[in-house]
């Protein structure tokens, strides 16, 4: 899957000016899915379109790839390829296929230059970019299980507070007086009324 990834990015080495300049290349990744490599004279645009089945899949998708760019930005990055992400797609697929471009968690975009495919640069880029949606996904679920785990553990310690709170009928028996009543029947009643005199 790598090799025509590869073939693209090496031209940037060679300083060999691609034929199809400027024109969107689509690699399929996965079923009915892929990315696209937009090659130029001086750099080539990866362009991942995010998608995910789950409802919220993508919102964390949509979070964590924003926080993805963000961190692009701190100082002990600089050396890294830019990262752009937008909810819309970029202008350079404007080419592309209407259906190619459905993407519900936004479109990453990697611009890669020459320095970052120098030497045993070269394979190491392959491989990032040709797993990226996976380490996206791989995050994705990790954040949903962290979360999972964080609301089970609130909700134990809630029963947990629910059942210190219940009233032990034991200690309960023990706090009441002892007190024990008669039950009296109607005959008994009348007796003891009778039985009264009014001096």
């Amino acid at each position: 899957m790598g090799a025509p990834l590869r073939a693209v990015l090496k031209q940037l080495v060679t300083r060999t000016v691609p034929s199809d300049l400027g024109k969107p290349v689509a690699l399929v990744h996965r079923l009915n899915e892929s990315f696209f490599l937009v090659p130029q004279a001086d750099k080539v645009t990866v362009i991942f379109p995010m998608r995910f089945n789950d409802s919220i899949d993508t919102v964390l998708a949509t979070s964590f790839l924003q926080e993805f760019v963000e961190a692009r930005r701190t100082a002990g990055l600089n050396n890294a390829p830019p990262c752009l992400w937008s909810p819309s797609p970029p202008q350079e697929l404007t080419e592309a296929f209407t259906e190619a471009l459905s993407a519900n968690a936004g479109f990453v975009s990697f611009v890669i230059f020459s320095r970052h495919v120098e030497g045993r640069k070269l394979d190491r880029t392959v491989w990032n970019l040709s797993t990226f949606h996976a380490y996206v996904n791989y995050h994705v679920k990790c954040s949903e299980c962290f979360m999972h785990t964080r609301m089970r553990r609130q909700v134990e310690s809630l029963i947990q507070a629910l059942d210190r709170a219940k009233p032990d009928p034991e200690k309960a028996k023990k706090n009441s007086p002892n007190r024990s009543f008669k039950r009296m029947s109607l005959k008994d009643g009348n007796n003891s009324l009778g039985s009264r005199s009014w001096k």
